[in-house]
């Protein structure tokens, strides 16, 4: 299929050129979990004449990085440009994120490359709001001069909307799960490990702003009701305050830290959870959440963010107000104590997951639009 009405000279179509910028250099979670998705569908991208690269770039966690970002990675970027990029794919969250970006893509509009405004981050607005004269004027303008700008959930296209965005060219493109689709659709039933005891699962980024403290005053608040429920808590972050709060109230014995999982072992610690817990102050998206969904988990929320496009209330789980532990706890009791309802939430999940966030649904909306941008 011609992707973009061009043919080199033998009379295949010429593949549409994207370098896709974000983190890397050992920064893990978010943006380069997106990213880590998509190189590993750019096979199924070449095959429909799309084909992408990454340019990965320093944080800005220390001094020797910010320095590393302007005398190597600038200088990268740029001959990276010279050597042949149609678009320029700008995967964009708060803080250093936004500013690194903001700095090649001037270079790539100088350049007079095709740009992405790609938004990852659920904070973006109130990073805005809080934001100098200046750095307002440059986020507006990155926004705007963007040929197009991508949200990663509805909520966040709204949130796009209102800084400026062209409704014309916003596009809501959620992200992928490849292994744990992958693993989905083979016959290991969730719940299956011979010494399992039901837990309540989270995985992602040990911070205040995932809700760790309304989750463990939950457990806690079970407990206080007669039902004790373990909790088990994968990813990293300041593990040593999270420690201390759960013997603060009591439920040390029955919390688990398990530190960041990958591969075989993440995707069992989704599928021999009872519930996957994930109850975030904003939340762009959720890809821990989808890798719960294809491990037929059924998932507790809150209503906010990515958790509207990816949980049918009653159906593949419940969502539930942010900052609300009483709440919580409630949703949690549910599926604790009706395995029957767990299950059949977990697979209404499942199938919502492969309908919705698959591989091949991915990848066609980012062609598509890839194509449209290319015109």
């Amino acid at each position: 299929m011609d992707t973009n009405g061009e043919r080199d000279r033998t009379g295949a179509p010429v593949s549409i050129r994207i370098l896709h910028v974000g983190p890397g250099w050992g920064q893990r979670g978010g943006i380069a979990s997106v990213l880590s998705e998509l190189v590993t569908l750019k096979d199924q991208f070449r095959n429909d004449h799309v084909s992408i690269s990454l340019f990965e770039t320093h944080g800005f966690q220390s001094v020797r990085h910010a320095l590393s970002f302007l005398i190597a990675d600038v200088p990268h970027f740029v001959l990276t440009l010279i050597r042949g990029v149609d678009i320029v794919h700008f995967h964009v969250s708060v803080r250093g994120s936004f500013y690194r970006k903001l700095m090649l893509f001037t270079l790539a509009k100088l350049s007079g490359r095709k740009t992405i405004f790609h938004l990852h981050a659920g904070n973006f607005e109130r990073f805005e709001s809080n934001a100098g004269k200046m750095s307002k004027r440059a986020i507006g303008w990155f926004i705007r001069r963007s040929n197009a700008t991508v949200a990663v959930s509805r909520s966040i296209a709204d949130e796009l909307r209102r800084l400026g965005a062209k409704p014309s060219t916003l596009h809501v493109i959620g992200n992928t799960a490849c292994l744990a689709e992958q693993a989905s659709q083979k016959s290991v039933e969730p719940g299956t490990a011979d010494d399992s005891v039901p837990y309540v699962a989270f995985a992602g980024r040990l911070t205040e702003a995932k809700g760790l403290a309304e989750l463990l005053k939950a457990i806690a608040l079970l407990g206080d009701d007669g039902l004790t429920v373990a909790l088990k808590l994968a990813g990293g972050g300041d593990i040593e305050r999270w420690k201390q709060l759960a013997i603060d109230y009591g439920i040390d014995d029955r919390v688990s830290f398990v530190g960041w999982l990958d591969g075989d072992e993440k995707l069992a610690f989704y599928r021999n959870a009872r519930v996957f817990c994930m109850p975030s102050y904003y939340e762009s998206f959720g890809i821990s959440t989808l890798e719960a969904m294809f491990a037929g988990i059924p998932v507790v929320g809150t209503r906010l963010g990515g958790f509207l496009d990816l949980v049918e209330e009653g159906e593949t789980g419940f969502l539930v107000k942010a900052n609300d532990p009483e709440a919580l706890a409630a949703r949690i009791r549910l599926l604790m104590v009706d395995d029957s309802l767990a299950r059949a939430m977990g697979t209404a999940a499942r199938r919502r997951a492969i309908r919705c966030f698959s591989m091949e649904h991915t990848l066609r909306r980012y062609v598509n639009f890839y194509r449209e941008i290319s015109q």
